[in-house]
């Protein structure tokens, strides 16, 4: 008998069942240098640090997958996937446990094409009250922009190449977003001469872990927020950010 419990507990133990599942990180497909899709694999500073992170030095397995932002986010909300990294908003904070530590922290910046006659009243600007008596453009999913851009005039399009492809030909005045990002795709798209970042900082934001308070990951953010602290200190977090 005891022969046979020995046995039906190493069956057990050894069944997939019990091995650590893998958690399903999401993220905004077209967000360079941040994340994005090529050759469908999964890109940037976010799977870079949070590959280092979670998987490296906390052991845990992870997956990396990106598609359209807001499709990203309710996949969280709905528990078909377990956490992304973002800006925290009182939404995402219904469906998420959110970390203290910052995965990487964004400026937003003004972004205008550079023929339009406008950019001396631009230059003007200093605050995101300012930004009223113009329309804006803005992608589908930015939780910054609708919290921040609330009452504003908002020209709003499905992704971020749309928004740049937009502004070039002066279908809204100002684009405003992570300045690390835009200026990536401007150079991608091939737009850097034409559409011009200000120098003003509208805001500052922090990128965090949001798990999803359903995820069976939700109780690893004290460790995570340790392991950002401990990559800050060995100097790893810079050595992603500069690649």
């Amino acid at each position: 008998m005891k022969s046979f419990l020995l046995l039906l507990l190493t069956i057990c133990i050894s069944t997939p069942a019990f091995s650590q599942r893998t958690l399903k990180l999401v993220y905004f497909e077209n967000y360079a240098p941040f994340s994005w899709k090529e050759n469908n694999q999964m890109h940037g500073i976010l799977i870079d640090v949070l590959n280092e992170a979670l998987q490296k030095r906390m052991g845990i397995p992870v997956t990396h997958e990106g598609y359209p932002w807001k499709r990203s986010q309710i996949m969280v909300k709905r528990n078909s996937a377990d956490a992304f990294a973002t800006v925290p908003t009182p939404e995402r904070k219904e469906y998420t446990v959110i970390s203290n530590e910052p995965v990487v922290l964004a400026t937003f910046k003004m972004f205008i094409n550079k023929n339009d006659p406008k950019i001396e009243q631009y230059k003007k600007i200093k605050k995101i009250n300012d930004l009223k008596p113009f329309k804006l453009g803005q992608y589908i999913g930015s939780g910054w922009a609708n919290k921040r851009l609330a009452d504003m005039k908002v020209m709003w399009t499905p992704k971020l190449d749309s928004v740049l492809t937009m502004l070039l030909h002066n279908r809204f005045d100002i684009f405003i977003d992570t300045s690390q990002v835009v200026c990536y795709n401007l150079k991608k798209m091939g737009y850097q001469n034409q559409i011009i970042e200000l120098p003003t900082i509208l805001d500052f934001v922090p990128f965090k872990l949001c798990i999803g308070k359903k995820s069976s990951y939700v109780n690893t953010l004290l460790k995570f927020d340790a392991t950002i602290k401990e990559m800050k200190k060995d100097k790893k977090l810079q050595e992603i950010y500069s690649l």
